[in-house]
C-alpha cells in the first residue's frame, strides 16, 4: 500500500454515510466540499517523581472538520438527523493523487465519527454552506485503499474490508452495498 506521507496533496474526495444506514445505502460523495481537516492530538502532562519530572501521554483524540456548499438535501438531512439523534456518521477520505498497491486503487482513510458541531450559513449570494466538526471514535481514522476508476461516471469506491461508496450524490439502493 502506498504511504500517506507520499501524498502529492490537493486531490482528496470525502464521502459520508450515517452509520445506522450501512445495510440500507452506500456512502455519498460530499459534493462541493470546499475544505476539510483531519487532526490528531494527544494531551500530555508532567508528573513529579523522586527521580525528576516524567511526561505522560493522554488518550489520542481525532477530529474531522469540513465545509461544503449545501447541494445534496438528502445528505444534509442525514447529517442533521445524526446530530439531533446523537448517532454516528462514517467518513472516507480518498487521496486521488496517491496510487495504491495496484491499478485503480488509491490511498484512503476511513473513520466513524460523532458530529459535535453543525453550522448552516447563508450569504448574500444566496449560497448555503454547512460547516461540520466531528470527534472520531477510537481516536483516529484507519488507513486503507479504495478501488476507483476515475474515468467511469458510476465508479465503485470500496474501502478495503470496510464498505462501499459511489461517486454519485445520492443513492436509490435499498440493499446491502456490494462490490462492483
Amino acid at each position: 500500500m502506498a504511504d500517506l506521507a507520499n501524498k502529492a496533496g490537493g486531490k482528496a474526495i470525502v464521502f459520508a454515510r450515517p452509520f445506522s444506514k450501512q445495510a440500507a445505502m452506500v456512502g455519498t460523495k460530499v459534493a462541493y466540499q470546499t475544505t476539510y481537516g483531519y487532526k490528531l492530538s494527544r494531551d500530555s502532562k508532567s508528573e513529579d517523581t523522586k527521580d525528576g519530572k516524567i511526561s505522560k501521554g493522554g488518550s489520542l483524540d481525532g477530529t474531522l472538520s469540513m465545509e461544503m456548499l449545501a447541494s445534496n438535501q438528502d445528505l444534509l438531512n442525514d447529517i442533521e438527523d445524526t446530530v439531533v439523534k446523537g448517532n454516528s456518521m462514517e467518513f472516507w477520505i480518498v487521496y486521488t493523487d496517491t496510487p495504491g498497491s495496484s491499478a485503480n486503487k488509491y490511498v484512503a482513510r476511513y473513520m466513524v465519527a460523532d458530529i459535535t458541531s453543525h453550522e448552516e450559513t447563508g450569504d448574500s449570494d444566496n449560497s448555503v454552506s454547512l460547516k461540520l466538526e466531528a470527534t472520531i471514535k477510537d481516536g483516529y481514522a484507519r488507513r486503507g485503499e479504495v478501488t476507483l476508476s476515475l474515468d467511469e461516471a458510476n465508479s465503485a469506491y470500496k474501502f478495503k474490508d470496510l464498505g462501499n461508496v459511489t461517486n454519485s450524490e445520492s443513492s436509490d439502493s435499498a440493499s446491502q452495498p456490494t462490490t462492483k
